[in-house]
């Protein structure tokens, strides 16, 4: 009973994703598309490429609302913008779909 109760708050931590890794980083492009996602956890999908001529397009998740407006605001306006973002090694499947990483906030 004892091993249960250590064993679950470190289950809660990993399936939270707090755990994060080492890649933190920025990418600088264009936004080509938003999405929100979820019927309970609201997140919203970012698609990115380096260059509008690219084929290339990564995909990020914002879980913060005013990132997401900030960023959709960058959106319609076409404007270039470096995201600041982190990768964690688990991902809740509630918090985000497989992506290149969460964002954290725009320069």
């Amino acid at each position: 009973m004892k091993k249960l109760l250590l064993l679950l708050p470190i289950l809660a931590i990993l399936l939270s994703g707090c755990v994060t890794t080492t890649k933190d980083g920025e990418h600088t492009g264009y936004i080509t598309a938003l999405e929100k996602t979820g019927l309970i956890w609201k997140t919203g999908n970012v698609y990115i490429k380096s260059d509008v001529s690219s084929s290339q397009e990564d995909l990020y998740c914002v879980i913060n609302q005013d990132v997401y407006n900030k960023l959709k605001d960058k959106s319609v306006n076409k404007e270039k913008v470096t995201i600041l973002f982190h990768d964690e090694m688990i991902i809740a499947p509630w918090r985000c779909e497989s992506t290149s990483g969460i964002i954290d906030g725009i320069k």
